[in-house]
């Protein structure tokens, strides 16, 4: 058997219906060189049935007896793949048609050094009327500095179209088991300190938002902000040397407490966020911002009530003026 180009990891647990969408997506692709790697999670039988329902000879099913979580799923899949670049996909996501062309094309004519790209995403919401556009976001080909690239690099989630070169993995390692959530995060961060890494200014990922249970969901603002708190102890020193990363970083944790109610643990992190970037005006009105409202950047505040106040406007009717010189 020959050796695939592209190893796609999909882990799954007990979502066989979203699953479909997700396998469909990949068959469909104009690039047909990849294997796609399905992790059962949770060992549901309705999983093994959609797959032979599709049929597709490039998918591998494998299932874990016990659940190791999304962490130990994608290291079950890295593990078992034979492809030289490695995607993640998750079940409830899908691909545009034309990502693994674009994907094989770009590392075609970059070097050997380019480890990992990330490709533009659509954020879908499902509706019992089918899919509306929440919104898009597309990174440029190319950054302002290497600050700024840093920031998008470790800010993305592996959904976004990552596709990292497989001895990259080997060297960096795997998945952090032990982190429930931001797993993610925590391998970008050691991929982007060591690698060359590109964006395809493209959105070709549709990232799906439904009422199914999902890790990102509201009520995971605690395991997220154990997290992300574990991330900033283990890479302290990398952000360091980046003041706007820092901030960045410190910031997502801070609200990740406002948000759950750790009012100190928020208001810490945000106090050494700006002690390192004294000089940005912004960032002192975010602070107030979290401190007032516990969930809202000041300039998203105030731009939400000028948009009732625009549409209040709207809706009065004119005013008759009295006494013009017409009379």
């Amino acid at each position: 058997m020959s050796t695939p180009f592209f190893s796609i990891i999909t882990p799954t647990c007990n979502r066989p219906i979203m699953l479909r969408r997700n396998i469909l997506s990949v068959k469909n692709q104009t690039f047909e060189n990849y294997e796609h790697i399905i992790v059962d999670d949770a060992n549901n039988p309705g999983t093994e049935k959609i797959i032979e329902e599709i049929v597709n000879p490039n998918i591998k099913l494998l299932k874990h007896e016990k659940s190791k979580g999304a962490s130990g799923s994608y290291n079950t899949g890295i593990k078992a793949s034979r492809g030289k670049f490695i995607l993640f996909l998750d079940d409830d996501d899908e691909y545009m048609p034309c990502i693994l062309k674009k994907l094989n094309d770009r590392f075609m004519h970059s070097g050997p050094d380019l480890g990992f790209i990330w490709t533009g995403i659509a954020r879908i919401k499902d509706t019992e009327s089918g899919e509306k556009l929440l919104s898009s976001l597309v990174w440029p080909s190319q950054f302002s500095d290497t600050e700024e690239a840093l920031i998008a690099a470790t800010s993305i989630g592996n959904g976004f179209g990552v596709c990292v070169r497989k001895e990259c993995l080997d060297t960096v390692g795997l998945y952090d088991e032990t982190l429930t959530v931001g797993e993610d995060t925590d391998l970008l961060i050691r991929l982007a300190q060591k690698y060359k890494f590109e964006t395809i200014p493209e959105v070709l990922v549709k990232i799906h938002h439904h009422d199914n249970n999902q890790l990102t969901g509201d009520f995971n603002y605690q395991l997220r902000a154990e997290g992300k708190q574990t991330i900033l102890n283990r890479y302290n020193n990398f952000f360091e040397q980046y003041p706007r990363l820092f901030y960045i970083h410190y910031r997502s944790y801070a609200e990740f407490c406002y948000k759950y109610g750790l009012r100190r643990q928020a208001r810490k992190a945000f106090l050494s966020a700006l002690r390192r970037t004294p000089v940005r005006f912004l960032n002192y009105t975010d602070f107030i911002s979290y401190e007032l409202t516990g969930k809202d950047t000041l300039n998203n505040y105030f731009g939400r009530n000028l948009r009732v106040f625009t549409r209040f406007l709207r809706k009065k009717k004119p005013v008759e003026l009295t006494g013009s010189s017409s009379q």
